[in-house]
């Protein structure tokens, strides 16, 4: 009688432990279940930089197995699967409703952000634009 729910143990253990080490080397490896924007500005008219333009800057909450991570994506604005990362910054936000308020100013030699903790981060064009 024992020995069926040794096996059946047994077997949930290697199943459970396959999991838990699947869900860590996705994690480890940084596999992105789903990505949602959460803040998007556009080049404006009045900027041009004469490179692929418009521009959009998107920041996009990243959804992993154990966490979740946010990133700034400085694209093409028809093609945004391609484009200029950088990790988001200000992690003392703690709520996409704080992310909302970073403002963003276009200018002709780059993008200033400024997050919602008072942080600023410049970014030169030449780091977003064509040909990079």
């Amino acid at each position: 009688m024992k020995k069926p729910f040794v096996l059946f143990f047994t077997l949930g253990a290697g199943l459970f432990t396959g999991l838990l080490i699947i869900i860590i080397l996705f994690q480890l490896l940084g596999f992105t279940i789903s990505d949602r924007v959460i803040m998007e500005s556009s080049q404006g008219d009045y900027i041009k930089y004469n490179s692929n333009d418009p521009y959009t800057l998107s920041i996009i909450k990243q959804s992993q197995p154990l966490s979740s991570k946010y990133i700034v994506l400085i694209s093409g604005k028809m093609d945004k699967s391609y484009g200029h990362v950088i990790n988001y910054l200000d992690q003392s936000t703690d709520s996409d409703e704080n992310i909302k308020r970073t403002r963003v100013i276009w200018n002709a030699e780059g993008i200033e952000m400024t997050f919602p903790m008072g942080h600023k981060l410049y970014i030169p064009k030449e780091r977003f634009i064509g040909g990079r």
